[in-house]
């Protein structure tokens, strides 16, 4: 993978940023534009493999990477990172939540145990990872923390699970950054529209529908690199008197009506009449 240097050199030279998820996807990217960008970086996810992949991209180009294993719903593993990376940076500066996941279904077809499960990967688990982070680091030295969310300004048919969970993300933020401010803790959220990422594939959408569905108004989909600029944005001093904030990155997604799970797949599986329940 060919490293782009799309931001100064220096500009996040002496911070340490840590990025969870960051095996695959925007958070891959945006760990090493971070590393291009001056930042060394702690790299964390449940598996090592993608990780060490993501380190050795890195490491190539000349940059920094600590690879350190752990899962956000999991208080003990994120003790232990907290700890690892103390003893092998000595600090932290910026806190990339970027690890979570859904998948598509009919709000019906949720089960509770399901909706538990979206709940607690992408909303318990940016918590306790924030929070460990904060009382490890940044309550004495400040710093900035970035949630990767989605879209929920509008309605997002399918996904009614992650919805509750990445809104709830976006209250948390709002309400820290408002208690934290104080401490010189900046927070705010990314939340990126339709990213041509490999996170597409898992969902029972064919490839060639993508680029239809499609709702940007700038004639593409997104890409990991249109993520991974803005975070980097908000976590350097170019972002430094921003806190508190939503920021959509969707290429003006939003200026259509809400998205809709229907129009991807099969619509059957909305739809009452087809399902044995109507009167039709």
């Amino acid at each position: 993978m060919t490293i782009e240097q799309r931001y100064s050199k220096d500009l996040m030279a002496g911070q340490v940023a840590l990025v969870t998820g960051s095996g695959s996807g925007m958070g891959r990217i945006t760990a090493i534009e971070m590393a291009a960008s001056g930042a060394r970086l702690a790299l964390f996810a449940r598996r090592a493999e993608p990780l060490e992949e993501t380190a050795e991209m890195i490491r190539a180009a000349g940059g920094e990477a600590f690879v350190v294993t752990g899962d956000t719903r999991d208080e003990d593993t994120i003790e232990a990172a907290m700890v690892a990376i103390k003893d092998h940076y000595g600090q932290l500066d910026v806190l990339v939540n970027n690890a979570g996941g859904q998948y598509i279904a009919a709000a019906r077809d949720i089960t509770n145990k399901g909706f538990e499960a979206v709940i607690r990967n992408n909303l318990i688990g940016s918590w306790q990872m924030t929070r460990a982070v904060a009382d490890h680091f940044m309550f004495e030295n400040g710093g900035s923390i970035i949630f990767v969310t989605a879209i929920t300004r509008t309605a997002l048919t399918g996904f009614a699970h992650t919805v509750a969970a990445r809104a709830g993300v976006t209250g948390l933020m709002k309400t820290l950054a408002a208690e934290w401010g104080e401490y010189g803790i900046r927070l705010n959220c990314v939340a990126p529209g339709t990213i041509k990422t490999e996170a597409l594939g898992h969902y029972p959408i064919p490839p060639e529908r993508w680029k239809e569905l499609n709702r940007s108004v700038l004639n593409r989909m997104g890409t990991p690199q249109d993520v991974a600029g803005t975070i980097i944005f908000l976590a350097s001093e170019l972002g430094g008197f921003i806190t508190g904030e939503d920021w959509y990155v969707d290429g003006g997604e939003t200026l259509h009506m809400g998205h809709d799970a229907r129009d991807m797949i099969n619509p059957e599986m909305f739809d009452k009449r087809k399902r044995g329940d109507g009167s039709e």
